[in-house]
């Protein structure tokens, strides 16, 4: 919050108090408006309504310690992995023909961890000290998550990520489509608004053929080229049996 919010925080708190028939010194707000001060004022706000309606919380007056809590606990479902999630996911950018779908603070925290070398121990424990507090950073200051591609070599998992991010809310359609052929076709006339574009994604989601559906075409494929090889192969044995006993007969 900033200094000329401080009037409409003292409005809303005293408004909190005054259901308790309870009421706060000048000393007092200023110092509740200090311990919230990295917060914003909407953010606040939503605080307050939620402690209110707390069933066991909002039988008492507000501490900040109260609406801290509520803060923070909104925060955490911001859509960033916790920390041995987020290492799982950065540890495979080590393979360069790996395609990863990650946050900043991954990369971030993981350009940090690769410093250290032959410690595995050691760099998962940096990684996991430097990508909390980005996070907690990000979240105090509300900075929304931001998830990005970070290309391999081998095409057919760029694909692979690219489908998995989509279809987990990682991806937006128009990132997807720079990856994804079959993503590619463009949009038609009522495409633009949000709804549509979701229900549009989920529709070509649904046609496209997972990796299973691929392994399975692939072998049928296979196995049709092969009974196509033994047809031709019993066919001209047979021709040439059939041309010795006509030589020989």
């Amino acid at each position: 919050m900033q200094h000329e919010d401080f009037e409409n925080f003292s409005r809303v708190l005293d408004a909190a108090y005054s259901l308790h028939s309870k009421s706060l010194t000048a000393d007092a707000r200023a110092l509740f408006f200090a311990a919230l001060g990295k917060y914003s004022l909407a953010d606040v706000r939503k605080a307050f309504s939620a402690h209110i309606s707390d069933p066991q919380r909002g039988q008492f007056p507000p501490r900040p310690a109260d609406l801290i809590a509520q803060l923070v606990g909104d925060a955490t479902k911001d859509g960033r992995p916790e920390a041995a999630e987020a290492w799982a996911i950065a540890v495979r950018s080590r393979d360069e023909a790996e395609t990863v779908c990650w946050t900043q603070e991954m990369a971030e925290a993981f350009a940090v961890a690769s410093n250290i070398e032959n410690d595995e121990f050691g760099a998962r424990t940096a990684f996991t000290s430097r990508y909390n507090r980005l996070v907690e950073d990000a979240r105090a200051t509300g900075r929304k998550v931001s998830w990005f591609m970070s290309y391999g070599h081998d095409a057919s998992r760029r694909e692979a990520v690219a489908l998995e991010a989509v279809r987990a809310g990682h991806l937006q359609l128009e990132h997807a489509r720079k990856v994804l052929p079959q993503l590619a076709a463009p949009e038609t006339g009522d495409t633009s608004s949000a709804r549509e574009q979701r229900a549009e994604l989920h529709k070509l989601i649904a046609n496209m053929p997972n990796h299973t559906d691929k392994l399975a075409q692939a072998r049928a494929a296979e196995l049709e080229k092969q009974r196509e090889l033994t047809a031709g192969a019993k066919l001209e044995t047979a021709q040439r049996v059939a041309n010795y006993e006509a030589d020989h007969g």
